[in-house]
C-alpha cells in the first residue's frame, strides 16, 4: 500500500503541474485523474487483503476487480458526459494517461505480493 501511496502522490504532483500549465482544463484533468485513483486504491486494498490469505485469493480478487472496474469506468464516463459540460479531449487524455500509470503500478504491486517472502 505504501508504494501505491507514493504513486498517488506522484500522480497528484503530475496533475498539479498539468493543471498549472493547462489551467483552462483543470476540471477535465482532475476528473481524468480521480477515476483511476479511486479504482486503483480500492483494488489495491482488496488485493492486499486477499494476499494475506493465499495467492489463489489474489487471482480471484483481480478477476472480480477487473469486471467491477469495467462497470465502474463505464458508469463514471457516462455520468461525466451526461451531467458535466467540458472539453472531452483533455478529459480522455488525462483519464487514459493516469489509467495506464496506475494500472502499471498495480501490476508492480501484485508482482511484489506474489514473490515469496524470505
Amino acid at each position: 500500500m505504501k508504494l501505491f501511496g507514493y504513486g498517488v502522490l506522484t500522480s497528484f504532483g503530475i496533475l498539479g503541474l498539468c493543471a498549472h500549465f493547462l489551467s483552462q482544463y483543470q476540471y477535465e484533468l482532475f476528473f481524468g485523474w480521480l477515476g483511476p485513483v479511486v479504482a486503483g486504491s480500492v483494488t489495491i486494498i482488496f488485493v492486499e487483503q486477499a494476499s494475506k490469505k493465499d495467492l489463489g485469493s489474489v487471482t480471484k480478487t483481480l478477476a472480480i476487480g477487473f469486471a467491477v472496474k469495467m462497470v465502474f469506468y463505464g458508469i463514471y464516463i457516462l455520468i461525466l458526459f451526461e451531467f458535466y459540460s467540458f472539453y472531452p479531449i483533455p478529459l480522455i487524455c488525462s483519464l487514459a494517461g493516469f489509467f495506464v500509470g496506475h494500472h502499471a503500478l498495480e501490476a508492480v504491486i501484485v508482482n511484489n505480493l506474489s514473490k515469496p517472502k524470505i
